[in-house]
């Protein structure tokens, strides 16, 4: 798969490099169009455990600023996201 950095809100990733503190399982989601942003510029994303936590109020969740390069896409939205756990590797 190639790897490739945020385009658009609502778009689905993983942290590339994470802190011993993160867990690199965790999902993002993209909460503001990195179009205009530059490739070391931070943008802001929302873990998607605590969306599905506060879905009846999605503001609720933190916002967290991540550099934009350390972002890779796994997904452009979140229903691509959910087929791909049905596809055979």
């Amino acid at each position: 798969m190639e790897m490739k950095m945020p385009e658009f809100e609502g778009q689905v990733c993983k942290i590339r490099n994470p802190f011993t503190d993160e867990n690199p399982d965790d999902v993002y989601i993209i909460t503001e169009d990195p179009a205009s942003f530059s490739e070391d510029d931070n943008i802001y994303v929302v873990n998607l455990n605590d969306l599905q936590r506060n879905i009846d109020h999605p503001l609720m969740c933190q916002q967290m600023s991540i550099a934009k390069n350390e972002l890779i896409v796994i997904a452009d939205n979140l229903q691509d996201y959910i087929k791909s756990w049905n596809e055979v590797n």
